[in-house]
């Protein structure tokens, strides 16, 4: 078959090319204006398209696709966007949001393993009764899974007593001072509810941390 030009078929009938069933096309179409609506079954290639025509189509199979105007699409399971998205239906974000708390039916002070394996929130049910030093680790160790520069957030959550309370931490077993929120180290636990500390471990060296922690109690 070779080039269908819409121009000279509509001189020669005398109005627009009408096509019902589709066009197959196996050469090129070429047309100098395009200003109706194209349905139904198109294959091949088509230039030298103007005009606005609503164009449906089935499926584009494209290495790239470039739209000045808006695209309006419906049933995607997965949308990977750059830019802003506009969601008709909601967003669902049961995935996100979400982080997992590790739960010891224990106190602190019995159990100072604070293995971020398990998650980042560490929740200590039972009543403290002392001071305790939380030990901060991995499977892999914390010097080895941060990179200097990194940071993490690590909170404990104790069951408040005056009696417990904690005013540095290790990390890999290793002593590191604590830059406490207020300027100095926590005296006295709360004397109900619950003890919440959020740490802040900066990696400045190989094996060399800074730690910054606020301490605040929920009664």
């Amino acid at each position: 078959m070779s080039k269908i030009y819409a121009d000279s078929i509509a001189s020669r009938t005398g109005g627009s090319p009408s096509f019902d069933s589709g066009v197959v096309v196996t050469g090129v179409v070429t047309a100098t204006s395009f200003a109706g609506n194209v349905t139904g079954n198109v294959t091949g290639n088509a230039t030298g398209l103007t005009g606005t025509p609503d164009v449906t189509v089935g499926t584009v199979n494209a290495t790239t696709v470039s739209v000045a105007g808006t695209i309006t699409y419906n049933d995607v399971t997965n949308v990977d966007s750059i830019g802003i998205i506009t969601a008709r239906g909601g967003v669902d974000l049961n995935s996100l949001l979400r982080e997992q708390v590790n739960i010891t039916a224990g106190k602190l002070s019995d159990n100072t393993a604070i293995n971020i394996d398990n998650g980042m929130v560490h929740y200590f049910t039972t009543t403290e009764t002392t001071t305790a030093t939380p030990n901060i680790i991995s499977s892999v160790g914390i010097n080895t899974q941060m990179d200097t520069g990194n940071t993490m957030s690590v909170t404990i959550i104790t069951t408040a007593a005056a009696a417990g309370y904690s005013t540095c931490v290790n990390i890999d077993g290793t002593y590191n001072d604590v830059k406490w929120l207020g300027g100095s180290d926590p005296s006295t636990g709360g004397a109900s509810g619950n003890d919440v500390y959020a740490l802040s471990i900066i990696k400045t060296g190989s094996g060399t941390f800074t730690v910054l922690g606020a301490l605040n109690n929920f009664a």
